[in-house]
């Protein structure tokens, strides 16, 4: 962030928009970046702390704990002149019926800029043992809530993360897009002319093109038509969904003018992307498909690609691994600084 005030400072000038569907804000995408790998920074070890000492009614105390969680993302929010809310925060728990998974992690940046309002809503992608079950928990099924993705049969895991059901004896049942759905609507009615932007990498990718498409699907209900949102930067992430979900997704989002637009961001050799299904021989039964717009990012430039094959044949999954380092926030940045950006 110190080396790019020039980036910031145009993400901020256009509320982190893009003119078109056909090339995205590079100063958008930087920010962006910033913002869902900063999720990453949260001390989880101090949330445990805060959730025990909550259990024996020092609410007082608990809640120091809970701010020494976040203190890093704090200080990046405030070198973005935002300031930071938690939208949800289901990372240590796990859906009913699957102890073995976890759930979404959301935050909000919330620019300080009143003049050019802009907030971004961003997923943090995956750094717990929880976390990497729920990424390899792929095999599709179709959503249990109606409608959801238009009905598209999608990833569980993806699905059990954002849209299952978590019991506690503290809140009972909660899912939790509707926690960051209503934590979010809150902090709207605060800011109502503040232009939303989507981001998230990693498993925070797929999260992110998951709740993006269900702003799109549902744009003219009441809870969702007072939202002013615009565009959605999706970083290293896995596919989400099969058909229709990338069809109803594309002809929303692909329009010149239409003022939403999605880009899907992919690091050179990155082997997220490519996945699922792991191999070619499973594409017929598990037929993934990528919505929104793809960039390949690289240290040679930008360029724009297509819906990326699926990984490897079985004997070539030792190529994949050998690739996992490309989908670190730190390569994206290496190659993000070849794009032209302010």
């Amino acid at each position: 962030m110190k080396d790019n005030p020039g980036a910031i400072k145009a993400a901020q000038d256009s509320r982190c928009t893009s003119t078109g569907p056909d090339s995205p804000n590079w100063d958008a995408v930087f920010v962006s970046l910033v913002e869902c790998a900063a999720l990453s920074l949260r001390h989880y070890h101090e949330v445990v702390k805060a959730a025990e000492i909550a259990r024996k009614g020092n609410l007082e105390q608990a809640a120091d704990h809970l701010e020494k969680a976040q203190e890093e993302i704090d200080i990046v929010a405030q070198l973005l002149d935002c300031t930071f809310v938690q939208l949800c925060d289901f990372v240590t728990q796990s859906p009913d019926g699957s102890p073995s998974l976890s759930g979404a992690f959301c935050g909000l940046f919330i620019s300080n800029n009143i003049e050019k309002p802009y907030m971004g809503i961003a997923y943090k992608g995956t750094s717990t043992d929880s976390e990497k079950i729920t990424d390899l928990t792929w095999a599709p099924i179709v959503p249990y809530i109606p409608g959801v993705a238009w009905g598209a049969s999608m990833h569980a895991g993806f699905y059990q993360g954002l849209f299952g059901t978590f019991t506690t004896e503290d809140h009972g049942p909660q899912i939790p897009f509707n926690v960051m759905l209503e934590t979010l609507s809150h902090a709207y009615t605060l800011h109502p002319n503040a232009q939303l932007h989507f981001t998230g990498n990693s498993l925070g990718g797929a999260y992110c093109i998951i709740t993006y498409g269900e702003f799109l699907r549902r744009q003219a209900e009441s809870a969702f038509s007072n939202f002013n949102f615009g565009d959605m930067y999706a970083f290293g992430a896995p596919r989400v969904c099969l058909e229709p979900f990338a069809t109803e997704f594309n002809r929303r989002t692909q329009i010149p003018g239409g003022g939403k637009y999605s880009f899907r961001i992919v690091n050179t050799l990155d082997p997220v992307p490519t996945i699922p299904p792991v191999f070619k021989n499973q594409v017929a039964k598990y037929p993934f498909v990528h919505p929104a717009s793809a960039w390949r990012i690289t240290t040679d430039g930008p360029e724009k690609m297509g819906d990326e094959p699926p990984a490897v044949d079985p004997q070539d999954i030792i190529a994949l691994i050998a690739n996992a380092h490309y989908h670190d926030p730190r390569e994206y940045y290496a190659s993000w600084q070849k794009t032209p950006h302010s």
